[in-house]
């Protein structure tokens, strides 16, 4: 698996990184159902084939969820990005680009992918 570094972080990630939306389940956005079987087949084989950075965000339903279940234990294996500004409790509102909203964001991220940073 190719890698190049990541801006000027000194990270080398993997030119092929796993982009978590599609596991968000068929209540947001109108995605495909994923088991929760399923989801850990998926997220083990991301990390099994060598690729080692995941994208998720609080907006991709259960995929922040699954990502804590299955792979939280494999933490030194990747890297991890996610957003912020998401509004969850209002899927019709914008996103919120104040501190405070930041900060939730990031803390509820952390806790559902029981990891210490992102």
């Amino acid at each position: 698996m190719q890698k190049r570094v990541l801006g000027r972080t000194g990270f080398e990630v993997t030119q092929l990184g796993f982009g978590a939306m599609e596991l968000r389940g068929s209540k947001t956005w109108s995605g495909r159902e994923v088991t929760e079987k399923k989801a850990g087949t998926i997220l083990n084989t991301v990390l099994d084939s060598g690729i080692n950075f995941i994208d998720t965000s609080p907006d991709y339903g259960m995929s922040e969820d699954f990502i804590g279940k299955y792979i939280s234990h494999r933490r030194d294996e990747f890297y991890l990005a996610t957003k912020c500004g998401c509004n969850p409790t209002d899927e019709d509102k914008p996103h919120i680009w104040e501190g405070q909203q930041l900060e939730q964001n990031i803390e509820t991220s952390l806790r559902r992918m029981k990891v210490d940073y992102v």
